[in-house]
């Protein structure tokens, strides 16, 4: 009995060590790694997580990413630049307390460019300026608005553009020179 029990642990060696050789082989899910297609970068004890923008092509672009604050003290984002171009942050400076999150985006705090030369498929530099941490760029991945992201852009138009109204918009100047006619027949 001793050497039957011998042979099925030489038969079944082989195969557990070819396993046990598997566990070693490094998965990308092993490691932190970014859920989609945008950049990460540090900026001292800020991380930047998954920066991208999102763009029409004519002009409006918004910036989605998600902010970290891993250091000892608060810090905020004071500016963002979409290329050339500085974006609105919606609510003013955003507030990264210490071990924060913030998100940035349609449905989060809102960083808007107008104007902006963003192409849809290309890549744009993106710099965020904190109050603390240094100033960081990256060149982030400009995606369409269409799709999961046909709603990322700001409904407002561009600053400086006027909006069409329901209704005439004559004034009393722009009243008709002409005398209404009249249908009834004596």
């Amino acid at each position: 009995m001793k050497v039957a029990v011998r042979r099925l642990v030489l038969a079944a060696a082989p195969v557990l060590m070819l396993g046990a050789a598997g566990c070693s082989i490094h998965e990308q899910t092993q490691r932190w790694y970014s859920a989609d297609n945008g950049i990460n970068a540090e900026a001292g004890d800020i991380g930047l997580r998954n920066v991208q923008v999102v763009s029409d092509g004519d002009g409006t672009a918004t910036v989605i990413a998600t902010l970290t604050n891993r250091g000892d003290n608060d810090d905020e984002l004071a500016e963002v630049r979409i290329g050339d171009v500085t974006a609105d942050i919606a609510d003013g400076p955003l507030e990264l307390p210490v071990s924060g999150v913030a998100d940035l985006g349609p449905d989060a705090d809102r960083v808007d460019g107008f104007d902006v030369d963003a192409v849809p498929g290309y890549t744009v530099s993106v710099e965020f300026r904190f109050e603390n941490a240094p100033r960081t760029t990256v060149q982030a991945l400009v995606r369409p608005a269409e799709g999961a992201y046909a709603e990322a852009l700001p409904a407002e138009p561009a600053p400086g553009t006027e909006e069409p109204t329901d209704g005439p918009t004559e004034t009393p100047g722009d009243q008709p020179t002409e005398e209404p006619t009249s249908t009834a027949t004596p």
